[in-house]
């Protein structure tokens, strides 16, 4: 359907760069206490982690590959880069001390001039890249990102540790777009003084409030406190210039993604912190008649239509 290396129509730029995050994670241990062991260079059937990441990538004509690492990793990953055969332009940039994703792309974002895809060093999924990245060429959200279902191991057993931190999401199955997020550790939210509607899943002691105007507007979304997220994010260039001008987002997951999904249906969200003039900013550099239209920025206002023209869109592909 679309050309593996399209490009931008303003720019020679390439149509993604792909950051790829390898930074600590202490959760490895004791598997990284070895000297010369990051993380992403775990062997996972005879091959780097870092092996079944680019290779994804490249499956999906992501061809600008920038490595994020820290000083203490960036000549393993370098090492290995040299010996990698792929088909790819890999860079490897060593940053400052990082306390989540996106201050690691903060550190990034004046090197970056097209839309940019982030993926963790660890990932290893049967997600088509070509069809994942169709939804944010179609759609244009201003994020999508990847979620997959957890499934229990037969006969019931297992921890139940991880499926209890697992966000409630709504996802309306019509358009994809992800439309509610609720993370039941972090449940320090304002009440809604709209009337709400009330869902009881089996694993939460505590009634998960959706506003009933989001349920009118997206009647069929489907509710689940099962989907993980899998730290696959596309966003558009101008999200990174959001995220350098407010120091307070540090993580993609855990502060950019419910931001953007709870203002996307409330445009005085979007004027009061900043998002729409973000937007406006970035459709005056980008040849990109058909998104103004859809967005209803041509004439520098957002649209009224309560769904096909909000101004700001997040998609969620399953």
């Amino acid at each position: 359907m679309f050309s593996a290396t399209a490009t931008s129509l303003d720019s020679r730029e390439p149509e993604f760069k792909a950051v790829v995050l390898a930074l600590p994670d202490d959760n490895m241990y004791p598997l990284t206490e070895r000297q010369s062991m990051p993380k992403a260079l775990l062997p996972i059937a005879n091959k780097p982690m870092l092996w079944y990441v680019l290779q994804w990538l490249e499956q999906g004509g992501i061809l600008d590959i920038k490595v994020v690492t820290t000083r203490e990793a960036e000549s393993d990953i370098l090492n290995y880069i040299e010996v990698y055969k792929g088909i790819s332009n890999v860079t490897v940039k060593c940053i400052n001390e990082a306390h989540g994703t996106a201050d690691a792309l903060r550190q990034l974002a004046p090197q970056i001039k097209s839309d940019v895809i982030v993926v963790p060093c660890d990932l290893i999924i049967d997600v088509p890249t070509t069809q994942f990245l169709d939804i944010f060429r179609m759609r244009r959200p201003a994020i999508a990102a990847v979620f997959f279902e957890t499934m229990r191991s037969e006969g019931g057993g297992g921890s139940t540790k991880a499926d209890n931190s697992l966000p409630i999401v709504g996802i309306d199955q019509p358009s994809s777009r992800l439309v509610f997020i609720h993370d039941i550790e972090n449940d320090d939210a304002k009440e809604s003084a709209r009337m709400p509607v009330m869902l009881k899943a089996a694993r939460i002691k505590e009634e998960i409030e959706i506003p009933m105007d989001l349920v009118r507007k997206f009647p069929s979304m489907a509710v689940s406190g099962k989907m993980q997220d899998s730290h696959v994010y596309v966003l558009q260039r101008w999200v990174l210039d959001y995220i350098l001008a407010n120091p307070g987002i540090t993580s993609l997951q855990d502060d950019l993604l419910p931001l953007f999904v709870s203002a996307q249906c409330n445009k005085d969200l979007c004027e009061e912190k900043g998002i729409l003039k973000h937007m406006r900013s970035y459709k005056g550099r980008r040849v990109d008649k058909d998104t103004d239209v859809r967005f209803g920025l041509a004439d520098g206002t957002a649209s009224d239509s309560i769904d096909n023209d909000d101004p700001l869109k997040v998609f969620a592909y399953v």
